[in-house]
């Protein structure tokens, strides 16, 4: 990952990153704190772009590739929306409990799991 990442948190909705992660993931797993995400984008691996999420309690950063959204020119169009395993990659961690996870990807869903665990 690039070093030199501007993350930042935009005034209102935000960008895409920014939206997907208030909506997907409002509660960090790894800290388990509401979350208002820095995000940013940077390069992963093959020079593929990937969304980048920093948690501003614990400092850990999360990835994946941009959500694609596909457009059609021509109507009428069916769409069938299948759910797609979404990944997150841990790409860095400040805190010394969570150095295991770093580099491992995990679905959405486990860590939305995570996120809820002790909150009831």
């Amino acid at each position: 990952m690039n070093a030199h990442v501007a993350f930042r948190r935009e005034e209102g909705e935000g960008g895409s990153a920014q939206r997907w992660v208030d909506a997907n993931l409002p509660t960090c797993p790894l800290c388990r704190t509401q979350s208002l995400w820095e995000t940013a984008e940077g390069s992963g691996d093959l020079a593929s772009t990937r969304w980048l999420f920093r948690c501003p309690t614990c400092g850990a950063v999360f990835s994946m590739p941009p959500e694609v959204r596909a457009a059609a020119v021509a109507e009428p169009v069916t769409v069938v929306k299948v759910p797609l395993a979404v990944l997150l990659r841990i790409d860095s961690v400040q805190r010394s409990q969570d150095e295991d996870f770093v580099g491992e990807e995990f679905p959405l869903n486990e860590l939305q799991e995570w996120a809820s665990e002790g909150q009831d």
